[in-house]
């Protein structure tokens, strides 16, 4: 292993990943050199290195010669630029950032290398200035409603009026749900919030007409910023015995009964064969995003019970079971 810093705003690490099969063993595009993967982390979180090692595990096993530059990306403004000028000096064959902070940043910095992201909830395409100029593909954090609203079905069959808050940066979500919901024979109750200012009242609005209230991600009415906030969402459903479908792990010790999350591992090696075709040529081409292919269910019990929800067995013997406060 060899191991370089840049005390500006880099750390990196690189990670010679040779088969032991020998160098006869190669075929296809990558028998020239080892490609080098220049992987960019947004910041250091848990949830990031599962992905992180799950990724590198996989590429490790392939019977391609690859190398992995692992860096860190500090968010410093003009620390930014020469962070990536360091990244296109080492010439690497593609570029893969773990999170939104490193993936906005190199979609604002790079052109002509192509980039894999991972663990993003928006749509990066979105931010490209020069999508001409660009091969930008992921796999992306969300999960699709569709999928989310089988499963509430499946767990919460008693439910019929679903609650849903939703901002203007939601709002084509918001519009696409309720083309879904009309096919399920739920009932969606929404109300339009702009700030997390607005969100106690329009709550308390919609709770005496719902079975359950629906929180899928939107960096809004859920901003991590403002923990007060979830807290009095979970607190204000719970005491007007109304269930909540979170869609976080965090959510459900935190005391949601029901919510829904990524396997981080899974993802990250979902990303890795998406490089894996990339460097072999086996890509549908750049755009292609993919969503996350394994949903896990989590349950926390005491809250479940404490609100009455009988959950079938059919999802909750897949489930895993969470305590609140851990």
């Amino acid at each position: 292993m060899i191991r370089r810093i840049y005390r500006s705003s880099l750390l990196r690490r690189v990670y010679p990943l040779f088969p032991v099969l020998g160098m006869f063993a190669f075929c296809g595009p990558l028998a020239a050199r080892p490609a080098l993967i220049s992987l960019v982390k947004s910041e250091q979180r848990e949830e990031y290195e599962q992905a992180s090692k799950a990724i590198i595990s996989v590429l490790e096993d392939h019977r391609q010669e690859v190398r992995i530059e692992e860096s860190f990306l500090e968010s410093d403004g003009d620390g930014e630029e020469q962070f990536w000028d360091a990244v296109k000096t080492s010439q690497p064959e593609l570029i893969l950032t773990i999170g939104p902070l490193a993936t906005r940043s190199a979609v604002q910095h790079i052109n002509k290398i192509p980039i894999i992201y991972t663990l993003v909830l928006e749509n990066p395409a979105d931010l490209q200035s020069n999508p001409a100029s660009q091969q930008l593909s992921g796999v992306s954090l969300t999960i699709p409603p569709e999928q989310q609203l089988k499963i509430i079905k499946e767990a919460l069959p008693d439910v019929r009026r679903l609650g849903l808050l939703y901002s203007p940066q939601s709002d084509t979500m918001y519009q696409a749900v309720r083309k879904i919901v009309q096919k399920t024979g739920l009932r969606l109750v929404a109300e339009e919030v702009a700030t997390e200012r607005d969100i106690p009242a329009a709550l308390r609005k919609i709770l005496p007409q719902i079975d359950a209230f629906w929180m899928p991600p939107d960096e809004v009415v859920y901003d991590r910023r403002f923990p007060h906030i979830l807290r009095f969402i979970l607190l204000e459903s719970f005491q007007n015995s109304v269930p909540v479908i979170a869609m976080s792990v965090h959510l459900a010790t935190a005391g949601a009964p029901l919510a829904l999350g990524i396997d981080y591992e899974d993802i990250g090696r979902q990303t890795a064969e998406l490089v894996l075709k990339k460097l072999t040529g086996r890509s549908s081409g750049s755009n292609v995003v993919e969503n996350p292919r394994k949903v896990v269910i989590y349950i926390n019990e005491w809250v479940a019970s404490s609100l009455g929800l009988k959950i079938p067995s059919k999802v909750s013997d897949q489930a895993i079971s969470v305590k609140s406060g851990r």
